[in-house]
């Protein structure tokens, strides 16, 4: 069947008079087109707008713009949320939308728990008290290690939303926890006597003199040891060890080459600490150690947390407190 005979049999089921002149079916068939058209455009038209990313740029910066630590939550409806640095854009079935901060550097933390969790609402003390216990371990250098990989790993990356954004200026007071300082005991005495070679016991020397240290792995000491034989002529002797467990002992014997004599008393020694980014350099030193001397030396190193001050996501106020802007969309 025709086009033509489709439309005049439905005009005749419709009444219409097919007598009358041709321009009006003709009138009939352009109203039906155009109807279909506008149907068909209808159903193609999106049925809601994007996403409002202005609105979501203004309630993180309402959290970074406070003086003090706030937060914020928005509701969207947004699929797909991506931050970046200083701009926001989110994504629906209807459009995209975009947005910028007038002022702060923003960190999304999907994916990190901790740092989400302090988005939420939790505390600092909370999140990080396993830190915060542990002598050896700095609590704000682990939270500012853990927002800088999250900055990494999501700035200008889309991540999946949620329907509701958390912003919060999370503020930590740089005090707020510090490193126990390290120590170390150090005890030098002597640990066996003599007499020269071929002497009845007429008085005692030094025939070995030793060194315990208990302190830091990883410490290296140079200990050495100089003053007269028994006999004749003088010695100097030297021993060299890291203590890679943090505690061990450098023992020194003083025999001569030819006649294995030993030491009179008293002598020197000196021990030298070889220093590192973490440890100073130290020197102990006596001129009178005797047979019956012990020396015994401790050492206190007070430790201070190392902090990138210049990551762009992380300020530091007057008041040596550090803030960030987090947000989990």
């Amino acid at each position: 069947m025709s086009v033509l005979d489709f439309i005049y049999r439905t005009a005749a089921n419709d009444g219409m008079d097919l007598e009358t002149p041709a321009d009006a079916w003709y009138t009939y068939v352009a109203v039906s087109i155009v109807s279909v058209a506008l149907a068909g455009l209808a159903l193609g038209v999106a049925t809601g707008p994007p996403p409002d990313a202005p609105a979501a740029a203004n309630a993180i910066e309402g959290a970074t713009g406070s003086e003090y630590a706030a937060s914020a939550t928005y509701e969207h409806d947004a699929d797909r949320v991506t931050v970046d640095r200083r701009t926001i854009t989110m994504e629906n079935e209807h459009g995209t939308a975009h947005a910028s901060f007038s002022y702060g550097v923003v960190v999304p933390v999907n994916g990190h728990e901790r740092l989400e969790n302090l988005t939420d609402g939790a505390s600092f003390e909370d999140e990080y008290e396993a830190e915060l216990r542990d002598g050896d371990t700095h609590a704000l250098a682990v939270f500012q290690d853990e927002v800088e990989t999250a900055y990494d790993e999501n700035t200008g990356d889309e991540l999946v939303a949620e329907g509701t954004l958390h912003a919060r200026k999370v503020t930590v007071d740089s005090g707020i926890d510090d490193l126990e300082p390290l120590t170390e005991a150090t005890t030098v005495e002597v640990t066996e006597t003599d007499t020269l070679p071929g002497e009845d016991r007429i008085r005692e020397n030094i025939r070995e003199v030793e060194l315990r240290y208990d302190g830091v792995e990883g410490r290296a000491i140079r200990f050495s040891v100089e003053g007269d034989y028994a006999g004749s002529g003088s010695f100097e002797e030297s021993r060299d060890e890291t203590f890679r467990d943090g505690s061990g002992t450098i023992s020194i014997e003083i025999r001569s080459s030819n006649l294995h004599q030993p030491a009179a008393e008293p002598v020197e020694y000196s021990a030298e600490f070889a220093g590192d980014d973490e440890l100073p350099e130290r020197t102990l030193t006596s001129s009178s150690l005797g047979i019956d001397d012990v020396h015994e030396r401790d050492n206190e190193i007070e430790r201070e947390a190392d902090f990138d001050r210049d990551h762009p996501a992380i300020g530091l106020d007057d008041g040596g407190n550090y803030d960030v802007t987090l947000v989990a969309v």
